[in-house]
């Protein structure tokens, strides 16, 4: 993954740029949180030893070559014999060795022949397997489910660090866009307060109606406090998501754009098939690779117990017994090795290997069945969210209806101030419960569409 050169630079000098603002994107807050994120990084490096590890298997493939060298010089030869040793001790026997023992002093000789008094070997020699059961070829074969399950295990924890920015990214959108409508309503009781005003100069309120309005100016007040707080703790949430370095007195200064509030799908648009959903998801190929795994444990048990071949070649230097100097020489040659033993051991674990087989065939079943299951769930919350946040929104175009009317009513004296807070009341409550809705339904939304084929993210 190359790094946006952009990011990095605003990763590395945020404390030595002060409170200077800075914006965020939700894509551009996901390519820092890859960048960023431990999880990912130990993830990356399991890919890498991975890989590795199947070109060390690979290697299994080729000869193995050897530099082989061996010298000695025993105190005395390691084997001597004369004449009695091969005759026996006899008559005949003793003639030979006395006849041998004499030429020996007339010559000055050795009335015995001795073997390994000293030797040297020096050479190179390569072996070629040939056939070793199946086990190098599974042994690859295996290596490379390795390499794919640390990689799909890398896009998992991909998509599980995606989720967290993209869950704080849209809470924190949320909470901007209550701002906006807090903002609104503060609009609204500003103008209310000026029409309040001019009632209570000209005798047609009370000061205790006004005194009523006032009281809510204060509430709203409050709300937006409480709003500020929690939009600040939620770009400290996001940032650390992110892996973002920050300082709290400049929270204010990180900015993050999107809107959510128009252009949001419903449940209908992006339902998939579960069935073919869950066909795609990490966590099904991880299951099936696991299935695989275990087939090949039983493979490998199984090859151990076959022949083995290889063919080699040796070329070398050799001096044995003579005090001449030695020869080169080389030789072809063909092994072979059959196990006898541990055969039963082998037929035992063997069978402990299919059971593991056969566990791991449940699991895929079971668990793939319960992928099912929730991914149907995570339509159903889906499903009920969008419900809530279609009765939201037409709760609050009643209520901005009665608070219109009340309005009207109030300019023209017909109402009074009480029953004008009161259906500001209810709108303020309705924008409120509006915004949960919409927070709810995008948290909804992300779970789902998270976990569909090829699906990008973002609304």
């Amino acid at each position: 993954m190359k790094p946006n050169i952009l990011l990095v630079l605003v990763l590395l000098f945020p404390l030595a740029l002060g409170a200077q603002e800075r914006t965020f994107t939700l894509e551009e807050c996901k390519e820092i949180a890859l960048q960023n994120n431990n999880e990912v990084r130990k993830a990356q490096l399991d890919i890498k030893g991975a890989k590795a590890m199947e070109g060390e298997v690979a290697a299994n493939f080729f000869p193995t070559a050897s530099l082989t060298g061996m010298a000695f010089h025993a105190f005395n030869p390691l084997i001597s014999i004369n004449a009695l040793d091969v005759v026996g001790d006899n008559p005949l026997g003793n003639a030979i060795q006395d006849l041998w023992q004499a030429l020996a002093d007339a010559n000055g000789g050795n009335a015995s022949l001795d073997l390994f008094h000293y030797a040297q070997h020096y050479g190179i020699m390569a072996i070629q397997p040939v056939f070793a059961g199946g086990r190098i070829v599974n042994g690859f074969r295996y290596a490379k489910l390795g390499s794919e399950a640390a990689r799909l295990k890398a896009e998992m924890t991909s998509r599980d660090v995606m989720e967290e920015v993209e869950k704080n990214y849209y809470g924190l959108l949320s909470l901007m866009e209550k701002e906006k409508y807090l903002n609104s309503l503060q609009e609204l009781i500003d103008t209310l307060d000026k029409v309040a005003g001019v009632a209570l100069g000209e005798g047609v309120i009370l000061r205790s109606d006004h005194m009523l309005l006032q009281n809510k100016k204060l509430e709203l007040k409050n709300g937006m406090v409480k709003l500020r707080a929690g939009m600040r703790l939620m770009k400290m949430n996001l940032l650390n998501s992110i892996g973002c370095t920050y300082r709290v007195m400049d929270l204010d200064s990180y900015h993050f754009t999107g809107c959510i509030a128009e252009g949001i799908p419903s449940p209908d648009e992006v339902y998939r098939d579960e069935n073919e959903v869950v066909a795609s998801l990490t966590e099904t190929k991880l299951l099936e690779l696991q299935v695989k795994a275990k087939k090949f444990d039983k493979k490998l048990t199984l090859g151990s117990t076959l022949p083995q071949i290889g063919l080699g070649v040796s070329y070398g230097y050799t001096r044995l017994f003579s005090p001449r100097p030695g020869r080169w020489n080389g030789m072809v040659f063909a092994a072979v090795s059959i196990p006898l033993t541990d055969w039963a051991k082998n037929s035992y674990k063997m069978q402990r290997q299919q059971t593991e087989i056969e566990k791991a065939e449940y699991d895929r079943d079971h668990l793939g069945e319960m992928l099912v299951l929730q991914q149907r769930k995570f339509f159903l919350e889906l499903t009920s969210a969008w419900d809530a946040l279609t009765l939201a929104r037409s709760q609050k175009e009643y209520a901005l209806y009665q608070y219109e009317q009340a309005k009207v009513q109030f300019e023209a004296g017909y109402t009074t101030t009480a029953d004008l807070l009161q259906a500001y009341s209810g709108l303020s409550e309705a924008t409120e419960t509006e915004s949960t809705a919409l927070s709810d339904y995008l948290t909804a939304l992300q779970v789902y569409r998270s976990r569909l084929p090829q699906e990008k993210s973002g609304i």
